[in-house]
C-alpha cells in the first residue's frame, strides 16, 4: 500500500511528498522486519529426523524426480 501511494503521488506531481515517503521507507522496512522477527510464529509441521525439506501442500512421493 505504501508503494502504491508513493507511485500515485509521484505520478500526480506531488514530488515533495514523494521524497518524504521515499526517505521514510527504510524505517518502515526496519519496522516490518522487526515485527516479523519479534512476533512471527511458525505454525507449520516440523521436519522429521533425516528429512531435509518438506512441502505442506504436496506429498513428497507425488512430486517425482527432477532431471
Amino acid at each position: 500500500m505504501y508503494l502504491l501511494v508513493f507511485l500515485v503521488l509521484l505520478q500526480l506531481g506531488y514530488s515533495s511528498i514523494s521524497w518524504i515517503l521515499f526517505l521514510l521507507s527504510p524505517f518502515l522496512l526496519m519496522y516490518l522486519i522487526y515485527s516479523i522477527i519479534r512476533y512471527g510464529k511458525y505454525t507449520g509441521k516440523e521436519l522429521s529426523e533425516g528429512e531435509e525439506w518438506g512441502y505442506e501442500d504436496a506429498d513428497r512421493k507425488k512430486l517425482g524426480t527432477w532431471g
